[in-house]
């Protein structure tokens, strides 16, 4: 199982890529290892924490579920606000990588509930994830990244 390291901010968390259930998806996203951006606080899925990718995919349809948990690390495409239905997908969507850290959460588009890709779990260092997110929501978000360990 390949561990990989997640900074946000001022805490450090690792996680476990799941390679049985999403083996495309984490080779691929092992190849855009490491991933150093800025963090975005979602605001319409409740407590998540997400990156864009410079990527546009294809990401393939695996280990997918709207039932995301506390922990888990998932990629899919975040529905753009505001667009028409004419534009190409890499306008109307953007493809990310993200973690939930609160129960109370759900990724959702803008007519429900949206699958995604679960990539692995976190397993160390939640709690300091869960700490550190609504911080640096009240007092403007900095870096994440993503790193082989």
């Amino acid at each position: 199982m390949t561990s990989v390291r997640i900074v946000l901010g001022e805490v450090e968390a690792i996680a476990e890529l799941d390679e049985a259930a999403a083996p495309k998806t984490t080779a691929w996203l092992q190849q855009l290892l490491p991933i150093n951006n800025q963090a975005i606080h979602s605001m319409e899925n409740g407590r998540e924490v997400y990156t864009l990718l410079d990527t546009q995919g294809p990401i393939p349809e695996e280990n997918q579920t709207i039932y995301q948990g506390v922990g888990d690390l998932f990629v899919y495409h975040k529905p753009a606000i505001f667009v028409e239905p004419v534009w190409p997908r890499h306008v109307r969507a953007f493809l990310v990588i993200g973690f939930i850290y609160e129960r109370d959460s759900a990724i959702r588009g803008m007519s429900g509930p949206l699958a995604t890709n679960i990539v692995g779990r976190i397993t160390q260092g939640m709690d300091a994830l869960a700490h550190e997110a609504p911080r640096m929501r009240r007092e403007g978000f900095g870096a994440i990244s993503f790193s082989a360990l």
